[in-house]
């Protein structure tokens, strides 16, 4: 009984004034709202985006027909993607088809590891335009 007789003598000690209560939870709101804000403006930045070009022997081949390939961030969706090759390249794509790879499940002796999962994105651009991508490879 000593638990119920500790709750009771709160409520009598302490008596709760409502106006500290209202502060506190707009407090918490406006925090939420600055945190939302912050997130919005980080997928907003291209190379946030766009990670980095994915270089191989496919991504090559298909750069004939004007279609490049990007690792892209795993939380990006295609307009973003879109928007992103159009900051830094200057040039907006007719259309972004986009994968998702589940990283490889690797074994080292008795070590178990995974790889990290990736997404791919290939973009087709307009004819007549093209991007250097291997300027510095």
């Amino acid at each position: 009984m000593g638990l119920l007789d500790k709750w009771s003598k709160k409520d009598e000690a302490k008596p709760v004034e409502k106006t500290k209560a209202p502060v506190k939870a707009e407090k918490k709101s406006s925090e939420k709202t600055e945190t939302k804000k912050s997130s919005a403006s980080i997928k907003g930045s291209a190379h946030i985006v766009i990670l980095k070009p994915l270089v191989s022997e496919k991504a090559t081949m298909a750069e004939v027909n004007a279609q490049y390939t990007f690792l892209v961030n795993t939380k990006t969706n295609k307009t973003e993607i879109k928007k992103a090759v159009k900051q830094i390249y200057g040039v907006l794509p007719t259309s972004v088809r986009v994968a998702n790879f589940e990283g490889k499940r690797t074994r080292s002796g008795n070590v178990h590891g995974k790889r990290s999962d990736f997404k791919k994105a290939i973009v087709t651009l307009p004819k007549g335009h093209s991007i250097n991508i291997h300027e510095g490879v």
